[in-house]
C-alpha cells in the first residue's frame, strides 16, 4: 500500500468500493466541513458516490501517507446516453458531445485533506487515476466561485469549454473543463 517513504496509491473499482466507502465519506466530510456548500452534506455526497461507483468503468485512486488516507479521485466514462453536455453554453458541436462509452472519462471528484494540500499529491492522485485509461479525453466540472481550482486544472492541461448550471435545487454555476489526451478527443 505505501512505499518505504510512507506515500502510496491504491486503486479501487466498483467491486471493492464497499471496503473503502465509509473512509471516502469521512475524508469528504473533513474536506468540506466548513465549505458552506449546500450540496456537501454526507447524505447528498453518498448518493453521488453511489451513483458514480455503479457506473461501468468506475475507477477510484486513494492516496495514503503512513496508512492514513490523504485524498482521492474517482470517475467513470461517459455513456452514449449521458446528459453531461446538456446545458453547456456555448453549446459544443454535436461531434464534440457524441459519446460512445469509451471516448470521455468524467473525473467526478478529486479532493485532498488540508494537511497535504499544495504538496503535489493532488496531481499524483489525478495522474494515477488516469494512467492506463484508454479514453481520449477527460472532463470535469469546477465551481465558478473557485477560480484558483480552475487555474490549477489549467496548469495541468485542462481548458474551459463552457459553462453550465445543473437543474437541481441549489446547483452552483460550473465551468466545464476538458483535457485532450489523443487525436480522437480533438
Amino acid at each position: 500500500m505505501t512505499t518505504p517513504g510512507g506515500w502510496g496509491l491504491v486503486h479501487h473499482g466498483s467491486a471493492d468500493l464497499s471496503a473503502v466507502r465509509e473512509m471516502l465519506l469521512d475524508v469528504h466530510d473533513e474536506v468540506y466541513a466548513d465549505s458552506g456548500d449546500p450540496l456537501a452534506g454526507r447524505e447528498q455526497f453518498a448518493r453521488f458516490l453511489d451513483h458514480w461507483s455503479g457506473r461501468p468503468g468506475f475507477s477510484c485512486v486513494v492516496g495514503y501517507a503512513e496508512r492514513e488516507p490523504i485524498g482521492y479521485a474517482y470517475g467513470a466514462p461517459l455513456s452514449s446516453a449521458t446528459t453531461w453536455w446538456k446545458g453547456v453554453e456555448p453549446r459544443p458541436d454535436p461531434a464534440f458531445t457524441a459519446e460512445t462509452g469509451s471516448r470521455t472519462f468524467a473525473l467526478s471528484e478529486l479532493m485532498v485533506r488540508a494537511k497535504w494540500r499544495a504538496t503535489g499529491h493532488a496531481r499524483r492522485i489525478h495522474d494515477a487515476l488516469l494512467a492506463g485509461r484508454a479514453e481520449s479525453r477527460v472532463t470535469l466540472l469546477v465551481h465558478q466561485s473557485h477560480p484558483k481550482v480552475c487555474a490549477l486544472y489549467e496548469t495541468w492541461g485542462y481548458e474551459v469549454i463552457g459553462e453550465t448550471t445543473p437543474s437541481f435545487p441549489a446547483a452552483p454555476a460550473l465551468y466545464v473543463m476538458v483535457l485532450r489526451r489523443g487525436p480522437a478527443g480533438q
